[in-house]
């Protein structure tokens, strides 16, 4: 999909480089009001013999943005909060390289340069982000034609406007014929045509247009419009010939990449589970206490290919809470406990599950396992529900750090969209960001 948008702008890894850019300047200007002239030669020298300090210090930082969500463009429209998550990531990156300078002695990096440095890159950060959302908000947009069937059209006309990244502006095509449509785009001189409705990705319409995507004005479905904006598949503008003809969901066999993330999710799984075991050990006291017995709930769950496995979690709920049978939770669940809501606010009542991770019923990163009477239930209702089982279920996912909980049949087809994009671009890239991510959803939560 990004090859077809020459005119669109790179944002993450551009605000990668102007973060590496950023923390360069902060040191130097740190150096200077620190340090008299006739000491910062010997002061750079210094800095510059240990390669290594300044790699792991880049890399914390970008790993850290990452986590806090500042490469994410949809982010740069709240710029208070852009703020104050370019002002954490700067005190944790702070703290960061103090644990480094002490795992490694020759290292030297002072208190007073590291306050100057932290203080002037967040300073830095939180204001080219603000330059980037008003250049955003004012930069002109090439014209996508959208075509397909006119309600349908309309919509998607509508959400283009709407969406704050979208960068084309939208011209309802719905009227045209398929001839028309060749001659309409090459008169206006668009950027982009977008087919709307499960009939294009089928076939019933991409072949009229074969000739116009030939001649050089890319054609592309509505379903990856929504992929590169939002990165997520809309079930309705899917078509069962979708998942045979893309070429990402064949990863799903790459044997090589889901070895190497079984090798991943023992050690990662091992060493979180040897870090969280003081919280671990302090929640269930907490339940025990507060709640009584039992501290851990086993329950039911569908993993890949259908196989049915055993979660393991704290119980956040009262003990007759499925009296009249399996529900999905509510907004303010009444029978979700005090300790219970603590507990599900910061995702620690999933931490036990990093045993199912070691077991291989579960990865880190993959969709959540549901448990079978909502499987069943759900697979009569959305299309291609049960396709997110074709992946090992995952202690964090893609859907979980983008949409909140799921209480309602349509949020569950939300969650699936994610779900779908994450199986089709399935990569170590992905498995690395979702999990970045989650640190920064359980302390702010998802963003819908």
């Amino acid at each position: 999909m990004t090859s077809f948008l020459p005119r669109t702008p790179r944002l993450r890894p551009f605000l990668a480089l102007c973060d590496a850019g950023l923390l360069a300047a902060a040191i130097w200007l740190a150096h200077v009001v620190r340090f008299a002239p006739a000491e910062r030669p010997a002061k750079w020298q210094q800095l510059l013999a240990h390669p290594g300090l300044l790699v792991t210090a880049l890399v914390a930082l970008w790993a850290l943005a990452v986590a806090a969500e500042l490469y994410e463009p949809l982010l740069l429209r709240r710029r208070p909060e852009v703020t104050t998550r370019a002002a954490v990531v700067a005190v944790v990156w702070g703290g960061t390289l103090v644990v480094a300078t002490f795992v490694v002695p020759s290292w030297r990096f002072g208190r007073g340069l590291l306050l100057l440095t932290t203080v002037a890159w967040a300073a830095a950060a939180a204001g080219t982000r603000a330059l980037m959302a008003v250049w955003l908000r004012r930069r002109p947009r090439p014209q996508a034609l959208v075509v397909g069937q006119p309600e349908a059209v309309g919509e998607v006309c509508r959400k283009l406007r709407e969406h704050p990244l979208a960068p084309w502006e939208p011209v309802d095509g719905s009227a045209l014929s398929a001839a028309a449509v060749a001659e309409e785009a090459r008169r206006r001189g668009v950027e982009l045509v977008v087919l709307v409705g499960p009939e294009a990705t089928a076939g019933g319409l991409a072949g009229d247009f074969a000739a116009l995507l030939f001649s050089g004005v890319p054609v592309v479905v509505a379903s990856e419009v929504w992929a590169w904006l939002d990165g997520r598949l809309p079930v309705a503008d899917l078509s069962p010939a979708v998942f045979l003809h893309q070429p990402g969901f064949g990863v799903i066999h790459w044997e090589l990449f889901n070895r190497v993330t079984r090798v991943a999710d023992v050690a990662l799984g091992g060493v979180l589970l040897i870090l969280a075991a003081p919280i671990v050990a302090l929640s269930g006291l907490a339940v025990l206490l507060f709640d009584g017995r039992p501290v851990f709930y086993l329950q039911t769950r569908v993993g890949q290919f259908g196989r049915h496995f055993r979660v393991v979690k704290f119980r956040t709920m009262r003990r007759d809470a499925e009296v009249g049978g399996p529900s999905f939770a509510a907004a303010r669940d009444p029978r979700v406990t005090r300790v219970g809501m603590v507990l599900r606010r910061l995702r620690i009542d999933e931490l036990p599950q990093l045993l199912n991770v070691l077991k291989g019923d579960m990865s880190l990163v993959g969709p959540r396992p549901e448990r079978p009477e909502f499987v069943a239930g759900l697979a009569q209702t959305i299309p291609y529900y049960t396709f997110r089982l074709a992946v090992p279920p995952g202690l964090t996912g893609w859907a979980q750090v983008n949409v909140p909980y799921a209480r309602s049949e349509e949020e569950h087809r939300r969650k699936l969209e994610y779900d779908l994009y994450f199986i089709r671009e399935r990569s170590f890239g992905m498995y690395l960001l979702t999990l970045l991510r989650t640190a920064s959803v359980t302390l702010v939560g998802a963003r819908r």
